[in-house]
């Protein structure tokens, strides 16, 4: 082939620099790749021996599989341009032909030039997956052989040399910017090595690469100890804002955040999720102590970053309003970084729960001596998350299900108590272990709103675990950790979570006494046996403006009486008419009874409390039984009549009728959709004859929608 161009390409390649634009050797690559005749063989061969990607870099090296996968993409647009005939072969044949005639010249070049080579190869045939079908033929089998073939030689001409001292030494002359080998193949291959077919890729030596592929993500964040250089002190300019000359430390990591590995973190946590996952199945006595090991390793980063950012003054600021304008590009900067390592934490934990899930685990005893278990794996990822707090509310929190929550996250975190959940020994000593976190110097010392972005996540855990654990756990930590946060809105993520927590320990000890009658200690009551008058007052403290929200309110209301009836279902009532739940029960209804009577008293002020607790007198309807409920509907019945009147003579009277409303149309479909199938008759009886006195025949509105819903509740029952 007589072509100038082609001359002048391979002139450039026969040389060490040159002074055209990388873009455009790349594209005249794909160009001449494509169209040489009779086959490409010749300028492959040229390509990985050619001194002009030496020494390796990540752009040369990306540009030189860009330009393979290219080319695959030329060639078969002009296979597709050629004039068909019986007399010629199918699109996928001439296609086989021609990338074996380009891996022919590629054997035997230098490793990480093959790997690269192949890789762009193996990201072409993905790409025409749709029109050569590719997948199960036998041309994308070779393609991948070679890539575990150059894969396993870089391993075994780079992994050796960092056991030596001063292995860094090993690459001077080899790579260029710092760049190692090494990482350098592993983050490119990271692309196209997951397209590498499962049975395949057992053929690697998989442990070292996981342990290769975790020091990559460990030095792509420079170990954690990125933020210890953090600049200080930090000042205060006017309006009380933080300043500082960040110049140097903002190029470091602008830097590190613009690296290569850094920005090719998502594709290298998937490429090692899946050599995790396929070392377990495919090894699992070797595949078990590799995933702890992994997991140890990030949770350790996480804990150094955490250490590091708590120390940092910008972990007590918890408003971007109070950072200068000129630090504001750095403190977004790291928050990134922090970001990329949760979601790399996740990517990675998702991949070695769903092993522990689903791979039987075998007895795996550690060099340590420690017992590794499904339940020490998930302790593990919880821990890491636990690290990661600070930066886990920047999403929500792990409970958030708000359109701007982590789904991911979620899956991670409750899968991990899944599991652990298994074990009650193990969650107790879990619980343990964060409760006695708090206690710790470094927490007693931290920021405060530090302290309670952990103190949510706790909780959210606590909330999950609470049915394993003993009732000495939860007087002695539980109830502990939960009690400052019960009444302290200040930060509403904690807030609500130590009232979840409450919520949980009564909704675990209902089922217990209602299941099996379980006791605690014969003769005594259980621990929250005793929190109910607590409880039960400490909601209704909680009832103001700016306090549980309605809707929050009136679940954990009906939640708590609810459970209160469920106590001691099983056991005999010594000398009593009614069973201990009923009374129970009965005891949260008078607290809720007096508390509306008070706020009446106090109307104009209480307005809108009293309507909340109206509401929440309604959702206690359903979690009582049929021998208190009459004289809890006596006292419906009055306050709904109670409204009637008031909206009929207030000043304000469309708010206060549509208060009423809202009052019989709650107390209709509580009745209606909510209540058991024990109470339904008595309680559609009683609405029946007493539907004219609490709805009012004079309110066509009203009685519209009341007939309506009746309706539908009649063809549901039905």
């Amino acid at each position: 082939m007589a072509d100038r161009g082609y001359v002048y390409l391979l002139t450039h390649l026969h040389r060490p620099t040159t002074t055209l634009p990388l873009s455009t050797v790349q594209a005249s690559i794909s160009h001449y790749l494509a169209h040489l005749q009779p086959s490409p063989t010749s300028l492959s061969a040229t390509l990985v021996s050619s001194p002009l990607f030496r020494p390796f870099s990540h752009a040369k090296l990306d540009a030189l599989s860009t330009a393979l996968r290219h080319a695959l993409h030329i060639r078969v647009k002009l296979f597709k341009g050629e004039d068909a005939s019986i007399f010629v072969r199918g699109l996928g044949a001439r296609t086989a032909d021609w990338v074996r005639a380009v891996l022919e010249g590629v054997r035997g070049g230098h490793p990480v030039t093959r790997l690269v080579c192949a890789g762009g190869l193996l990201l072409g045939l993905e790409d025409l997956e749709e029109e050569l079908h590719a997948r199960e033929r036998r041309i994308r089998r070779e393609v991948e052989e070679e890539i575990i073939l150059a894969l396993a030689e870089v391993i075994d001409l780079y992994a050796c040399k960092q056991s030596s001292a001063g292995w860094e030494k090993d690459f001077e002359g080899v790579s260029q910017n710092d760049e190692e080998p090494l990482s350098l193949a592993l983050v490119l291959s990271s692309v196209f090595v997951p397209l590498v077919s499962t049975p395949r890729l057992q053929a690697l030596p998989l442990p070292i690469l996981a342990d290769l592929l975790a020091s990559t993500i460990e030095s792509a964040f420079h170990n954690g100890a990125f933020l210890s250089e953090l600049p200080g002190p930090f000042e205060r300019e006017g309006h009380d804002k933080v300043t500082f000359s960040p110049k140097p430390y903002a190029q470091d990591v602008q830097a590190l955040i613009s690296s290569h590995s850094l920005t090719s973190m998502a594709s290298l946590a998937r490429f090692c999720a899946q050599v995790l996952s396929v070392l377990a199945e495919s090894r699992p006595l070797r595949g078990w102590p590799v995933m702890a090991h992994g997991m140890w390793r990030l949770e350790s980063l996480a804990q150094k970053i955490e250490v590091q950012w708590v120390k940092s003054p910008l972990a007590s600021i918890s408003d971007d309003s109070a950072i200068a304008p000129d630090a504001r590009e750095l403190t977004t900067t790291l928050w990134a970084i922090f970001k990329t390592l949760l979601f790399t934490s996740i990517m990675i934990s998702q991949a070695v729960l769903s092993s522990v899930v689903f791979i039987p685990h075998p007895s795996t005893t550690l060099p340590s001596t420690e017992i590794l278990t499904p339940y020490s794996l998930a302790v593990t990822v919880l821990r890491t998350l636990f690290h990661l707090a600070f930066v886990i509310h920047q999403f929500g929190g792990v409970t958030s299900t708000s359109e701007g929550g982590f789904v991911e996250l979620r899956r991670a975190f409750y899968m991990a108590l899944d599991v652990l959940s298994a074990s009650p020994h193990e969650s107790e000593q879990f619980v343990a272990d964060l409760c006695d976190s708090f206690k710790s110097e470094e927490l007693l010392g931290a920021p405060s709103s530090f302290v309670y972005t952990k103190r949510a996540y706790a909780l959210a855990c606590i909330e999950q675990l609470v049915p394993v654990l003993s009732d000495g756990r939860t007087r002695t930590d539980v109830f502990e950790l939960c009690v400052p946060h019960l009444s302290d809105p200040s930060h509403r993520e904690t807030y609500e979570s130590a009232h979840s927590v409450m919520l949980a320990v009564f909704a675990s000890h209902a089922h217990r006494t209602g299941v099996d009658g379980q006791r605690v200690e014969p003769g005594a009551p259980a621990f929250a046996e005793v929190l109910v008058p607590f409880y039960s007052q400490c909601l209704l403290e909680n009832s103001g403006d700016d306090r549980l929200s309605t809707a929050q309110l009136r679940l954990a209301y009906a939640a708590l009486v609810r459970s209160a009836s469920a106590l001691g279902q099983k056991r005999t009532a010594h000398g009593g008419s009614h069973p201990p739940g009923d009374t129970v029960a009965w005891f949260c209804v008078e607290k809720l009874l007096d508390a509306i009577r008070r706020a009446s008293k106090e109307r104009p002020a209480t307005e809108s409390q009293l309507h909340r607790l109206h509401l929440t007198l309604l959702a206690t309807l359903p979690g009582l039984s049929l021998s208190l409920l009459p004289w809890v509907l006596d006292e419906v019945k009055t306050a709904v009549v109670g409204a009637r009147r008031v909206s009929s003579t207030s000043g304000d009277a469309s708010q206060d009728e549509e208060r009423r409303i809202e009052l019989v149309q709650a107390l209709f479909k509580e009745l209606a959709e909510n209540v058991g199938d024990g109470e339904k008759e008595f309680v559609m009886r009683w609405w029946y004859d007493n539907r004219e006195v609490i709805a009012g025949t004079d309110d066509q509105r009203l009685v519209s929608v009341t007939l309506s819903e009746e309706k539908t509740a009649l063809v549901s029952r039905l």
